[in-house]
């Protein structure tokens, strides 16, 4: 991983509420939607988004959209994507070099 690329990963990572989605998908451990996430963590859907939009583009989600066609409504579903950071001076190093 270089520089860039763990930066915007722990940029991802640097808010409670994102560590708490992020908590809140690997205990589910399946694709939620928005709903189902704001509820879970008692915040409001635009709230979640936000923080869901910011994990995305660090790749620490996805989303993919589902269509409901008895409702006629697209519906947005978030998963955990596996990661793994490990960090050490030693880590750090290799980061810069």
């Amino acid at each position: 991983m270089n520089a860039e690329e763990l930066a915007k990963m722990l940029d991802g990572l640097g808010h409670p509420l994102r560590l708490k989605i992020v908590a809140l998908l690997a205990r589910e451990n399946r694709a939620m939607y928005l709903n189902e996430i704001a509820n879970g963590l008692g915040i409001n859907r635009a709230l979640a988004k936000v923080h869901l939009k910011k994990l995305e583009a660090a790749g620490i989600v996805k989303s993919k959209v589902v269509l409901d066609e008895e409702r006629g409504k697209a519906l947005r579903f978030y998963e955990l994507v596996p990661f793994n950071i490990h960090l050490s001076p030693d880590v750090l190093k290799e980061v810069i070099e």
